[in-house]
């Protein structure tokens, strides 16, 4: 008796389990974005290593790090986004610029900043709007008609990179990537030599690689979500890390849209969150 019990109870957790998990279908060609109002998500800043940061970058590293927020550089910082709508058949129009137009999915949110204290009830931004493109190839011809001689990196293309479709390695492997840049199954990896230089879109500033290292974003496979960032030095130390946070054991991701390291020269400049899982 007590064994069927058990039996029935894991039935009853692993159905409501999957009872949360937004649905999807591809609603442009063969990727499929994901999301729904009332969405949200929360990220984490797991490791700071003063030391070897200022080594990295000089005595202006919190700056740097700080190009994903005021806060970021502080451990145990969280951020959150909630995402107020979706829609899944927006036309991206770049005619303005000399480009064209492209089926895309609008992502708009309600975001918190880094912050170690609890979140307040009113968000530090609302109403945030972000853009996804459903044709990664897209997001490869409009990087090289707005900087000519480049390919894809996730600063000259940030605004369109902070939420995927899925499949996520499909999305990523169809992107042309500029050298030191590597799409890495569901990551993008940037392995920076010493010297190269670090543009910051945002603040309009531009910082110097003091030692090689190795970035990566890491995205969810499942929902397409931007749900982490880890930096290692030229010894493959983790020495900057932030990643998403559950709130329960029994959570699920599902997706969450933060913009990094600026946006494109076209004013679609933003740092946005989407989010990884339906809170119901």
């Amino acid at each position: 008796m007590k064994k069927n019990r058990i039996i029935l109870l894991f039935l009853i957790v692993f159905t409501m389990i999957f009872s949360i998990i937004p649905t999807g279908v591809p609603q442009k060609g063969v990727y499929t974005f994901h999301g729904a109002a009332g969405d949200q998500k929360i990220l984490k800043v797991r490791t700071v290593n003063n030391a070897s940061l200022l080594a990295l970058f000089g005595v202006n590293w919190t700056d740097v790090i700080e190009i994903f927020g005021p806060g970021a550089a502080n451990v145990g910082a969280r951020a959150k986004s909630v995402v107020t709508a979706v829609n899944f058949d927006f036309t991206l129009d770049l005619t303005l610029y000399g480009l064209g137009t492209y089926d895309a999915c609008l992502y708009t949110t309600n975001n918190w900043q880094w912050t170690t204290e609890d979140f307040a009830e009113t968000p530090d931004a609302t109403g945030t709007p972000t853009t996804s493109l459903y044709d990664p190839t897209n997001l490869t011809s409009i990087v090289n008609s707005l900087y000519l001689i480049y390919n894809v990196t996730v600063q000259n293309a940030a605004a369109y990179l902070a939420q995927l479709p899925t499949p996520v390695d499909q999305y990523l492997g169809a992107i042309v990537w500029e050298p030191k840049w590597e799409a890495v199954g569901n990551t993008v990896v940037h392995n920076a030599a010493q010297f190269d230089i670090l543009p910051d879109y945002i603040n309009v500033k531009f910082y110097v690689y003091l030692q090689a290292c190795t970035e990566t974003w890491t995205y969810d496979t499942t929902y397409g979500a931007w749900i982490g960032y880890k930096l290692q030095d030229n010894a493959d130390n983790v020495i900057y890390e932030f990643s998403i946070e559950l709130p329960s054991p029994a959570a699920i991701p599902g997706y969450e849209l933060l913009i990094l390291l600026g946006a494109s020269a076209i004013g679609i400049i933003s740092l946005t969150y989407a989010t990884i899982k339906k809170k119901r």
